[in-house]
């Protein structure tokens, strides 16, 4: 499998930041100035960004995750924290219950952001990306319009979506490749296996944060909750006046607490 775009700011403890659904590294782009002191490595998860597209049309978010697996060892990372939004929350979930079973997990602090968790209703984008037809339809003749509707509903204040998101996360539709990355990714979000992924979240034993928008409409704070409920040691940071997306709609309150999380655990 190819090998996953990302970009490595700084130096010392490394931090590994994941994206959410639709998204790429560009997600994270105001970590780096937080973390001065942190080597962040921000990935692009397969067919999203600059990483290519799989071949074998897998995106189940254990496909995810081993990818970012194979990518962690790659670079030789002993130990590091781990920061998921979104989907790449729940890539997250599955890289620390993946390592958990080593002599010693390489995870030391797990930080979820939105995270896809629990099952739940889909938001109007992704049920209709898994329509046949359909979701062919959006991505190839309407890309902008569709990604300018999706970050707006992201966003409880729409006004704070800007033009260089739209033209960044437009790029992951350029191509018939990277539409049907969506497409494939969409469709297989939800494992046939969520049951038992539920029952490891009560295994986490990291310190674990949680970061939601109070007005999230994609991924409801109630799943927060809950999660928060199934993480032995949790903390749970809800945001005011914040939809799905905190570290770009409100960066100085979500990019913050992480920030002052991992100063608490080095």
């Amino acid at each position: 499998m190819a090998n996953l775009n990302f970009e490595s700011t700084g130096s010392g403890k490394p931090v590994v930041a994941i994206h959410g659904y639709g998204s790429t590294l560009f997600s994270w782009r105001f970590l780096p100035r937080a973390l001065p002191q942190r080597r962040v490595l921000r990935i692009d998860l397969p067919g999203h960004g600059r990483s290519a597209a799989r071949p074998d049309g897998r995106y189940a978010i254990s496909d995810h995750a081993q990818q970012v697996i194979d990518f962690i060892e790659g670079e030789n990372l002993e130990e590091f924290d781990l920061i998921g939004h979104s989907l790449g929350g729940g890539v997250a979930l599955r890289i620390v219950d993946e390592l958990s079973t080593r002599k010693v997990s390489p995870v030391k602090t797990l930080t979820l952001v939105d995270s896809v968790a629990l099952p739940q209703s889909l938001p109007w984008f992704l049920a209709l990306a898994r329509v046949p037809g359909v979701g062919s339809f959006l991505l190839s003749l309407l890309p902008r319009l569709t990604i300018a509707s999706a970050l707006r509903t992201a966003f409880y204040d729409p006004r704070l979506v800007t033009e260089e998101m739209l033209r960044v996360y437009a790029r992951n539709l350029v191509t018939r490749e990277g539409r049907q990355a969506q497409l494939s990714t969409a469709r297989q979000l939800f494992p046939d296996d969520v049951l038992s992924l539920i029952e490891s979240y009560h295994r986490v034993r990291l310190p674990t944060l949680l970061i939601w928008g109070k007005q999230d409409a994609i991924v409801p704070p109630w799943i927060g909750v809950a999660l928060n409920g199934l993480i032995a040691g949790s903390k749970l940071v809800l945001i005011d006046d914040c939809g799905h997306i905190p570290q770009e709609e409100r960066p100085d309150v979500a990019i913050s607490a992480i920030a002052e999380f991992l100063s608490t655990v080095e």
